[in-house]
């Protein structure tokens, strides 16, 4: 029902690539989730990673009884598994001075019952497209999301803004971390978009959208999203999961 494909790549100008993500379809049901290790700080591809390792080790923990979870469950141990990272990474803080203030974005989703359940922290996105247009699942934890909310900034300022990459809200960064959740009904021939922002840095929505469209095969859509962002600049780390949806097919 979900074919899906991902890319990973850092970008043109960063040497590192501090991204990290997983996928799993499994039992019925599917995992997706990104992760971006904040730039400029120590380590961000270890914070990435050891929320993306912590995920994992859960959901293998669990896979049998996995999918047989309520909408309620599924929402449980996505937030245990979102808090359980952020412990890890803040450990690691403590082992090892020099990883003292690295963090993360995580934006984790699964598919169960033609609903994607989502679970987010920091400014990676989730969006949804169709024929009818395009939306953003996800709200960005940043000082420029906050600037919009309060109609200091326009969304024409907010792709230039100097404080752009400036997150309000973080893996690693406080013992007391808030999660924000979504649950999003898809349809047929829908597609869902996981990115770092990376991606939704160099290219807007209507971008994205019409090369999503103009190339039928995913893989094809997906090299096409990777070069653009790069031909554009490529300032950041790409990652991102681009999934769709058709009755019927595994």
């Amino acid at each position: 029902m979900l074919n899906h494909t991902v890319r990973s790549h850092p970008g043109c100008i960063r040497k590192k690539n501090e991204d990290s993500y997983y996928v799993l379809s499994a039992n019925g049901c599917s995992f997706f989730a990104v992760a971006d290790g904040m730039g400029g700080h120590a380590a961000g591809e270890v914070a990435s990673l050891l929320a993306i390792e912590t995920l994992q080790k859960n959901i293998s923990r669990h896979l049998a009884s996995l999918c047989q979870y309520s909408p309620v469950q599924m929402k449980n141990f996505i937030a245990q598994s979102i808090l359980e990272a952020n412990e890890n990474i803040r450990t690691k803080q403590l082992q090892k001075p020099a990883f003292k203030g690295m963090g993360t974005t995580f934006t984790v989703s699964v598919f169960l019952n033609n609903e994607f359940l989502i679970g987010h922290v920091g400014d990676s996105q989730v969006h949804l497209f169709n024929a009818s247009g395009h939306c953003q699942i996800t709200e960005d934890h940043s000082v420029v999301m906050e600037l919009l909310k309060n109609k200091e900034i326009s969304p024409e300022e907010a792709y230039n803004h100097p404080q752009r990459n400036i997150l309000t809200r973080s893996l690693g960064t406080s013992s007391s971390l808030e999660i924000d959740f979504y649950d999003k009904t898809i349809q047929e021939k829908d597609y869902i978009l996981l990115c770092t922002d990376g991606l939704n840095n160099m290219l807007q929505p209507d971008q994205i959208q019409e090369i999503i469209f103009r190339y039928i095969n995913l893989e094809e859509a997906a090299d096409q999203l990777l070069a653009r962002a790069n031909a554009l600049g490529g300032w950041d780390n790409i990652t991102f999961v681009l999934i769709h949806y058709k009755k019927g097919e595994s």
